[in-house]
């Protein structure tokens, strides 16, 4: 199992909690990343924040896996058990952790199960076109 073959969720989680536990961040997740004043309406501003960053990141590592899944040649299980795993890590923080009990956190658990059981649903629906039973 290299790299590349490693869930994205895991370097999200990696990434949270790296940013959760610096001590040079003192409050990170709500701070602003981008201001727009310029590009919506009149009078009106929009604010990234971190949290909204940690989404749109969870949002495009779901679409990679997604593509992943759906276009291995081979089937390899130990990736989709991996994410599982990952997922219930996600799950385990989110119930134990006073820091990741939030949304944001929530929405990247629900998207790490979203991607473990896809995988898992790929590769079975994949194992039927491939076995022919009973001809």
């Amino acid at each position: 199992m290299g790299i590349l073959s490693i869930t994205s969720y895991f370097w999200i989680l990696l990434a949270y909690m790296g940013i959760h536990f610096s001590p040079h961040l003192p409050s990170p997740f709500h701070s602003s990343l981008f201001n727009f004043n310029h590009i919506v309406y009149t009078h009106k501003t929009l604010h990234i924040t971190v949290d909204d960053a940690f989404i749109f990141a969870g949002i495009f590592a779901l679409l990679i896996e997604i593509y992943k899944a759906a276009t291995t040649k081979s089937f390899n299980s130990l990736e989709s058990l991996f994410s599982i795993v990952v997922a219930i890590i996600y799950l385990i923080l989110f119930i134990t952790t006073t820091w990741a009990h939030n949304s944001t956190f929530l929405m990247l658990t629900f998207m790490a199960f979203v991607d473990g059981l896809g995988g898992f649903i790929i590769e079975i629906n994949a194992a039927h076109r491939d076995v022919v039973f009973g001809k």
